[in-house]
């Protein structure tokens, strides 16, 4: 069967599914009341939130770990939740600074992977991160920070997952979960806030009942700095709307649209001077280097040695349309159809090192490029709860389709020289156009990536306290190339070429099988072992030929125990889990030639997580993780120059780039007042490498942040902020080579806000 008949098929079965749903409705959904501080979730999560930074949000339905409607008390892997209420309580502006302070993640957001993370110690293209459980498969470009106020909470799962969502996914997954209109709920609310660096936002929200059958969502919010690096400039906008209807009896369908709009001047990092060696200095990543922390000139730490106006700009639209029935008590089908459409464009000058005597910065890496990314797709899902074997048992099946395309128009000139400057006068003075070799875009590639995926989950109660929960999932994906260029055929040089077209399929199959043990009411045990699959090197959707025509999908599987329980008479709730990991079928560049790639590698990982939160007093709460990674690479050589010759060099044992073994957080929230608030937070990261060979050490960090709250009336609160309060000169992100760069994290800021319902 042809890919086309595939996915006409599919569709019309989605269709059909919709009509006759439409026809066979019985029963309505029910509806969700909402009040108190404990209040029950929105949406499609079900349970009780817990009021911020207090107890663990442990018994509300989450959308990440399963798709069995589980709590992430009753899921057999570590899943963490960030409602809406603690998003504003921290104060966090955008998606990636709620994401950073989840159980062992770094993230950052430096250009070239504006969704750069770290977790259980694999990167970015490990780590699936989805829009409402959706991987538009781009994900260490698509994740880049947006406005948190579009979206409900955030979720996390830690350890491989390709069984839920897809290939990729062997460190964990994180769903960014967006507001919808809800039954029950009426929402009108403003936010203001203004702060240091010319920091400004404006955000509004509504959720209103508009008759028996409807409700609809509006959210809508504007984010903009000055930046607090010189010339990086920041705009957004980004809005959404749902329209949710009860069309009969048992059958409903919410229509929701969301969009965001992004200019912003890039800052791609901070170059570090040279180490100094005999009487003159040596390049970085000269073979034999002692391990060196990276340390930059406090001179240069608010500069920006970009372009003038450089690009870093994007234009998102997401549409979906959910149709869900409920046939009886115990069956019930939803249907998702997706939309997504990405536009993004850059022109910058992208690298920067210090000379040999470290007086003057050199410039290179001029680059123009344009991503144009399409995703279409269907989901069909059915759950049905029954007996089997006398043994209660719930079942998720379902089919999952998409055709995602992107096509990628960079410039011609990239990694030339482009001028040398002084580090410490330098002012953007010149536009990417202006420089001599500049050839702004260019036709380059595009790629069409075909997936049909079937996956089913079950969780059977073998008696009333042990539970196997089981995942499985098949994947059929196409990938095809189509060059724009000038093809090359394969040479000794060059022996994959670069062909006009190609092709290549995939069959991954992953799972998982988990037992979980309730030892009381209030505490579990459980242990799981589940599988992964991802591209060999880099991403799926954008990989030349070289990098993926003679090899199979990595593959990757995780053991995981741990324990989720309350504890001191219900104030308190934790979450422990010690797990192991391996990746196999890591690539990485032939050193005998830099167009070949070789099959080399095998990275592991292990670590243990903590998850506590405590009520101490009914006016006190403290919330805090910690968690003890240890990655490494089992086997992996990497191309060194050694004496002028290039050869392979072993970095068994190295850890790679950007993880820390020690990772934590903390919160104290204080009630010292009836309308007055204290908070105090802070984040310990250990030391990490910028590279393979260990030799370029990130040094650890700590940071504090406090908080204080007045509720002026019950409709409106003035909150002050004061992140990074000692002013720590820290390193979010690094990347190594012959010269390093330091994406540093932001200096001391304040921010005012105003929250206001009506």
């Amino acid at each position: 069967m042809s890919r086309n008949a595939l996915m006409r098929g599919a569709s019309a079965a989605a269709l059909s599914f919709v009509v006759f749903s439409s026809a066979a409705a019985q029963e309505a959904l029910p509806a969700i009341d909402i009040s108190g501080e404990q209040r029950p979730a929105a949406g499609p999560s079900r349970g009780k939130l817990q009021p911020p930074n207090g107890k663990l949000q442990l018994d509300v339905t989450s959308q990440t770990g399963s798709r069995l409607g589980l709590t992430p008390r009753e899921t057999p892997s570590s899943v963490s939740i960030v409602d809406r209420a603690t998003i504003e309580a921290r104060g966090a502006q955008t998606t990636q600074e709620v994401i950073q302070r989840m159980p062992g993640v770094i993230a950052s957001d430096p250009p070239g992977a504006a969704g750069a993370i770290s977790l259980r110690g694999f990167g970015a293209t490990s780590v699936t991160q989805m829009f409402n459980g959706i991987s538009v498969q781009y994900d260490a470009i698509a994740g880049r920070p947006v406005d948190s106020w579009l979206y409900d909470r955030i979720e996390l799962l830690g350890g491989a997952s390709s069984y839920l969502y897809g290939q990729g996914a062997v460190g964990g997954a994180v769903n960014y979960v967006s507001k919808v209109a809800t039954r029950g709920e009426e929402r009108n609310e403003a936010l203001l806030m203004g702060g240091m660096w010319f920091n400004r936002r404006a955000s509004y929200g509504l959720n209103k009942q508009l008759d028996e059958n409807n409700w609809l969502q509006f959210d809508l919010s504007y984010k903009g700095s000055q930046g607090w690096v010189e010339d990086s400039n920041h705009n957004s906008g980004a809005g959404s709307i749902s329209w949710l209807t009860d069309i009969a009896p048992g059958l409903s369908n919410t229509v929701a649209v969301e969009f965001q709009s992004e200019q912003r001047d890039a800052y791609w990092g901070t170059p570090v001077p040279r180490p100094l060696g005999g009487t003159g200095t040596i390049p970085w990543g000269t073979f034999g280097l002692p391990v060196l922390d990276l340390k930059f000139d406090p001179g240069v730490r608010f500069k920006n040695y970009n372009s003038l106006k450089p690009v870093f700009d994007q234009q998102v639209l997401w549409a979906r349309d959910i149709t869900e029935y409920k046939l009886d008590e115990e069956t019930s089908f939803k249907n998702t159809f997706y939309l997504y459409r990405a536009d993004r464009q850059y022109q910058n000058v992208e690298s920067y090192r210090y000379n040999a005597t470290n007086t003057l910065i050199d410039r290179s890496s001029s680059l123009a490029t344009r991503h144009i990314q399409s995703l279409i797709g269907d989901r069909l899902e059915a759950t049905n709860t029954t007996t089997l074997f006398g043994l209660e048992s719930k079942t998720v099946a379902g089919i999952d389709f998409s055709l995602n395309q992107q096509t990628r128009n960079g410039s011609l000139e990239s990694g030339l020289a482009v001028d040398t400057v002084e580090p410490y006068g330098y002012s953007a003075y010149k536009l990417y156009q202006d420089n001599p070799s500049a050839t702004s875009y260019v036709g380059g590639a595009r790629s069409k990536l075909y997936t049909l995926a079937l996956f089913a989950e079950n969780r059977l109660s073998l008696t009333p306290q042990l539970h196997l929960v089981t995942g499985l999932r098949w994947e059929k994906i196409s990938l095809e190339r189509f060059n724009y260029r000038i093809p090359t055929a394969p040479s000794a040089s060059n022996p994959f070429g670069d062909p006009a077209y190609f092709g290549k399929g995939y069959e991954p199959i992953t799972w998982r099988a988990a037992l979980m043990y309730d030892v009381t009411k209030e505490a579990n045990v459980y242990v799981s072992y589940s599988t992964a699959a991802d591209p060999p090197s880099g991403i799926l959707l954008t990989n030349n030929a070289g990098g993926v025509r003679n090899f199979e999908l990595t593959t990757g599987w995780q053991v995981e125990a741990g324990t989720k329980l309350d504890f001191w008479e219900g104030k308190g709730s934790a979450t422990l889990a010690g797990y192991f990991i391996e990746r196999n079928n890591v690539t990485t560049s032939d050193p005998a030639n830099p167009n070949n790639v070789v099959n080399v590698g095998k990275q592991s990982s292990n670590g243990i997580e903590a998850n506590v939160g405590v009520q101490v007093l009914d006016n006190l709460s403290v919330q805090g993780n910690a968690a003890w990674i240890n990655p490494k690479f089992e086997t992996f050589e990497e191309a060194a120059t050694i004496a002028g010759t290039t050869m392979r060099v072993s970095r068994a044992g190295n850890r790679p780039t950007n993880m820390a073994r020690w990772i934590a957080n903390g919160w104290i929230t204080w009630d010292f007042l009836p309308d007055w608030q204290a908070t105090f937070a802070t984040r310990f990261v250990g030391d990490r490498f910028a590279d393979n060979a260990n030799t370029m050490r990130i040094p650890a960090y700590t940071t504090f942040d406090a908080g204080l709250s007045w509720r002026i009336t019950p409709n409106a609160k003035l909150t002050a902020m004061l992140k990074n309060m000692t002013d720590a000169a820290y390193v979010e992100w690094a990347t190594g080579g012959s010269g390093p760069l330091l994406r540093l994290g932001q200096p001391r800021t304040v921010e005012l806000s105003l929250k206001m319902t009506f």
